[in-house]
This record gives C-alpha cells, structure tokens and sequence, in this order.
C-alpha cells in the first residue's frame, strides 16, 4: 500500500504542474515602444523637444554672454587695475554660478516634464494592459526590456495591440 501511494502521489503532482502548465497564457509589451511609438508618446515627445529648444537658446545665449565678457576681460585685462580685474573676475565668476544654476534648473524643469508624461500614460497603459489580460484571460503580462525576457514567441507580443488601444483612447 506504501509503494502505492509513493507512485501515486509523483503522477498526481506531475498531471497537476502539466496541466497548470497548459492553462498558464503568458503576454509581453515593451513599455519603452508603447511611450515612443503612440500618439500621446509622440506628442510628449514634441513637446519634450520644444521646450530642451527653449531650454537650450536661453542657455545658449547666457553662455555667448559669459564668452563675451571673459573675452572682454583679457582684451583690457593688460590695461586693468588689480582692484578693476579682481572685480571684473568677480562678475564673471557670479554670472558663471548664474549660467550654471540656469543648466541645472533646465535639465530639472524638462526632467520632471519627462517624468510628469511618463507617469500618466504608464498609469494609463497599465489600466489598458490589465483590460487586456482580462479580456485575453492571460496569467501573467511581463515588461519587455525590463523583466529579464531574454526571448518571447512573438504571438505573446501585446505591445502593438497597446499601442492601437493608448492611440484610440487618446483620440477621444
């Protein structure tokens, strides 16, 4: 009866992982191809873009400035008091501090931009991925570029499928 149970218990736990295993539906998006590829990626995009433009010319023009005044500064340097130098140098050096608060309040301002975008639309994706898996009675959905996936059948690939539905929801 021993030898029995110990035979039968293996057989039943291998029927039961086969067939977890056959009913076990699996999806994959790339979250990184959804956000630059649908609509409102591209339209963030756009807008990300404009607005490193903007950033850029008004840095741009500070920096000809601290050019100009540094080239100024060694073109009469030679006819500078020392207090007249150690002044312009003091300039110089405060409008420099200036150019560089302004660079990193530029790269501050477009990266909460970029994260503002990022955050509503995953938080929008997501809602649409899980009506997905749903609806596809799919067990589990991984993130591409980022789980580890090293290799998918690309049937399992939702992210086009994501992508017509971000687009569709964002044309209303």
């Amino acid at each position: 009866m021993k030898k029995f149970l110990l035979f039968l218990l293996p057989a039943i736990f291998f029927n039961n992982a086969a067939y977890a295993a056959e009913s076990l539906a699996i999806g994959y998006v790339d979250l990184h191809k959804v956000l630059l590829e649908s609509k409102v990626g591209k339209k963030n995009k756009a807008e990300l873009d404009k607005l490193i433009k903007e950033k850029e010319t008004a840095i741009g023009k500070e920096e000809e400035k601290l050019k100009a005044m540094q080239q100024a500064f060694e073109k009469d340097q030679m006819l500078l008091t020392d207090v007249q130098k150690k002044t312009k140098q003091k300039e110089f050096q405060e409008k420099a501090e200036a150019y560089q608060k302004m660079v990193n309040e530029a790269k501050q301002t477009v990266n909460q931009k970029d994260g503002e975008y990022a955050g509503k639309s995953i938080a929008e994706v997501k809602r649409i991925i899980t009506e997905m898996t749903k609806e596809q009675k799919l067990n589990i959905v991984f993130e591409a570029s980022e789980s580890g996936l090293l290799y998918a059948d690309p049937s399992m690939d939702l992210t086009q499928k994501v992508i017509e539905r971000y687009d569709a929801l964002s044309s209303k």
